[in-house]
């Protein structure tokens, strides 16, 4: 090698060494599992955080990052948060299995994103799902933890629990079965060439004797629907004059119908608030008390109608409509009042049978879904205490509670099914090993680190 050769490959080298550099020192160095450079977690919070993710990895070899910055550094939130999954090598070496959650609480943002070598589990759509139903409300109340252990939870439901070998063979196999079936299919279609051009060729003498023949008839079958259209079009012409020329006569019955129930809907509301004091009737009563004002306006609106004009037809149907809701309202309100009825009734069942519960789980067969058991539990205590809390107020909604209650049901008998499921053995080839740990070590025989999010998908906003 020549000097000056060497020379500029010194130069390459600290050229790149410069730039790795300055992005590692774009960003933090990583703490742990859960970083929490912002001050916003407890130590508790970080440690149940912590514990779940590295269950998750033992089990799944995916490596989960979740970090609380202080800053953005006046980046989007969604390159900060490839940057440090870049920076901290989140997932396994030849894999690309990290995700990394990011929460900047001075800028008020979020991303949550997903190495490459997972976007076959995980699309875009997915986490943008994800963080609307289990991040987004929690952030907007204020329960921050909670929306992110919602989060990495649910982000560990829809990539599944599958350990890693069994998800490669599980997409191997999907992919033969697509090979399989292209296949297959291109033989039917090659087969379908071929058979369609002998058919063509033995209908071509056919189709030019018929063409003739049908050349006289499409013409008449042309006219007769041509002439069909059109009468189509006057019948249909006349039927919609003749509903212009009833629609105010229809509108008024159906705005007299609405007043005269208006005093049975009153009855209604003020007899199920007797049976049922404590409950909000607020909305119900605000429908009944703004009814005057919407009938007046749909009067005002019928007398502008031209009702010799067709123009008017989808001006009409819009007036008629909103009346006929009018007119409805009393079977509406009845049937709202139906549904409390039954969620009031249910919830005291639902609470009679909760209140009996422990909440505790002590016999589970496959000791490492002990976390899922006991997260479940806990969630489902969270919803029983909300809703006993709810039902004390004086002010209560049953529908609320009823479904808090029913959350709370299901949640309790998703642990128990969860605490008798047989231990799963998984098996492992002569050349991968069984240990694991998170961060650089190995897993699985891979080297951690490595994961690379710039082809990966993923979730970004702000609250």
């Amino acid at each position: 090698m020549t000097a000056k050769r060497l020379v500029v490959l010194l130069f390459l080298l600290f050229i790149t060494a410069s730039v790795w550099a300055q992005t590692s020192a774009a960003y933090p160095a990583k703490k742990g599992t859960v970083s929490d450079y912002a001050g916003k977690l407890s130590d508790v919070q970080i440690k149940e955080l912590t514990g779940l993710v590295q269950q998750y990895e033992k089990q799944t070899s995916i490596e989960f990052a979740v970090a609380v910055v202080d800053s953005l550094q006046g980046r989007p939130v969604r390159d900060y948060a490839i940057g440090l999954g870049d920076a901290w090598g989140v997932g396994k070496a030849g894999r690309n299995n990290g995700i990394v959650l990011l929460w900047a609480p001075n800028e008020r943002a979020y991303s949550l994103r997903i190495a490459d070598g997972l976007t076959a589990d995980l699309s875009d759509g997915d986490a943008k799902l994800i963080t609307q139903r289990h991040l987004l409300p929690y952030f907007k109340r204020g329960e921050y933890y909670a929306g992110l252990k919602e989060t990495v939870e649910a982000t560990m439901a829809y990539v599944g629990d599958e350990p890693w070998e069994e998800r490669m063979q599980a997409r191997a196999k999907a992919a033969e079965q697509r090979d399989q079936v292209q296949a297959q299919a291109a033989q039917a279609a090659k087969q379908a060439r071929q058979n369609e051009e002998q058919r063509r060729q033995q209908d071509v003498q056919d189709v030019k004797g018929f063409l003739r023949f049908a050349g006289g008839f499409l013409l008449s079958l042309v006219g007769a629907i041509l002439a069909g259209i059109a009468i189509r079009k006057r019948k249909k012409r006349k039927e919609e004059l003749a509903e212009l020329g009833n629609a105010n006569q229809t509108i008024a019955d159906l705005l007299s119908k609405a007043e005269s129930n208006a005093p049975q809907v009153q009855q209604l509301l003020d007899d199920f608030s007797k049976e049922a004091p404590e409950q909000d009737l607020t909305a119900l009563r605000s429908d009944l008390t703004g009814q005057p004002d919407r009938i007046t306006k749909i009067k005002v609106d019928a007398t502008l109608l031209d009702v010799t004009n067709l123009r008017s037809y989808d001006e009409m149907v819009r007036i008629r409509t909103n009346a006929e809701t009018e007119s409805d309202l009393k079977d509406s309100i009845q049937g709202r009042i139906g549904d409390i009825r039954r969620a009031k009734q249910q919830s005291q069942a639902l609470m009679e049978q909760l209140a009996q519960q422990k909440f505790e789980i002590s016999d589970v067969r496959d000791s490492s879904k002990r976390g899922q058991v006991d997260q479940l539990l806990s969630r489902s205590r969270q919803d029983y205490e909300q809703a006993r809390q709810n039902s004390s107020m004086s002010v209560v909604d049953w529908l609320i509670i009823n479904d808090l209650l029913n959350r709370s049901h299901t949640q309790a008998q998703q642990a128990v099914l969860y605490s008798q499921e047989a231990p799963y053995v998984p098996s492992f080839s002569s050349s991968e090993s069984s240990n694991s740990s998170f961060g650089s070590s190995s897993f699985g025989g891979d080297s951690g680190g490595g994961g690379g999010f710039s082809g990966g998908s993923g979730s970004d906003g702000s609250y």
